[in-house]
């Protein structure tokens, strides 16, 4: 765990902040590149048999690269599609909404609105975002690689965290039922809130949220994990992203609005309510070590 002095509190009072651990190392090719509001975001094929360009999907994840502001220590650095680079930075977790029109369109039925929806309701479908999370790896540093197979020692997938549990949740595989948990980063490059503070004169800051898998409730080394929330862990792992794919009912059932149950019950044909569905990824570390703290 990291610490560092920071002033807070009254005048002349100096506050010692512990900072837990949030380091990541990732290389790969990059596959897309696009801008937001000033940020540069890359996506990374990233390999999951430790080489250093992956060609095959099947052995491949994908990550989120940010770069804030698009530059690395106040320098635009040069990247294009096709490039092999690494990628060392801090986990962080990305809200946005998804609109109805976009997870349609990732369906390739974008003729739903056009068929199914009554034209008295078409301005409230339209209306309709879903909420959506996932991880985002921020860049602190980029560095291009030479294409090929992985040098002896070269890291392509590697996530260092510490945080306290704040959900925990199942999720069924066959047989085996695999446990998820969320915890909270409170990381150097947590904000502090102006409008708040903490206790004993220390900044009020919001954490990260990074979700940790333990595949049947166990390490990668085939340990068993038993963790409560509220309990602090640390976890050496690697990056995964869990595909699964939601059919259109399910995604606006999870809205949990009942003006939009309303809406499904007009639907013309509502077969296709079930029929629609679209892919989504789900950026996680998956967990090869795990401390839990008492």
């Amino acid at each position: 765990m990291k610490k560092k002095t920071s002033n807070g509190g009254a005048a002349g009072v100096r506050v010692n902040e512990q900072f837990d651990l949030n380091a990541a190392t990732v290389a790969g090719t990059i596959v897309k590149l696009w801008g937001r509001n000033r940020d540069v975001f890359l996506r990374l094929r990233v390999s999951l048999r430790g080489d250093v360009q992956e060609t095959e999907d099947v052995y491949a994840c994908y990550v989120t690269i940010r770069i804030p502001d698009g530059t690395i220590g106040g320098k635009l650095v040069t990247l294009q599609p096709g490039i092999v680079v690494r990628v060392d930075g801090y986990i962080t977790h990305a809200n946005y909404e998804e609109t109805l029109r976009r997870f349609l369109n990732v369906a390739g039925r974008d003729d739903f609105f056009d068929k199914h929806i009554p034209p008295e309701d078409l301005d409230a479908w339209r209306a309709i975002q879903f909420r959506r999370q996932n991880a985002v790896l921020n860049a602190l540093k980029i560095e291009p690689l030479a294409a090929g197979k992985k040098s002896q020692g070269e890291i392509v997938n590697l996530a260092d965290l510490e945080g306290i549990v704040a959900k925990k949740w199942e999720y069924p595989r066959g047989k085996a039922v695999d446990q998820f948990v969320r915890i909270a980063v409170y990381d150097e490059y947590t904000p502090a809130r102006d409008d708040k503070k903490g206790n004993f004169g220390k900044p009020y800051r919001q954490p990260h949220y990074v979700n940790v898998l333990f595949p049947d409730g166990k390490t990668v080394e085939g340990i068993e994990v038993k963790v409560k929330t509220k309990q602090r862990i640390r976890v050496r792992g690697e990056f995964r992203d869990q595909g699964r794919r939601v059919t259109l009912r399910d995604a606006l059932v999870s809205l949990g609005s009942s003006d939009v149950i309303d809406m499904m019950g007009r639907v013309i044909n509502p077969e296709a309510l079930d029929e629609i569905s679209a892919q989504q990824e789900s950026l996680h570390v998956l967990a090869n070590a795990v401390i839990v703290y008492n």
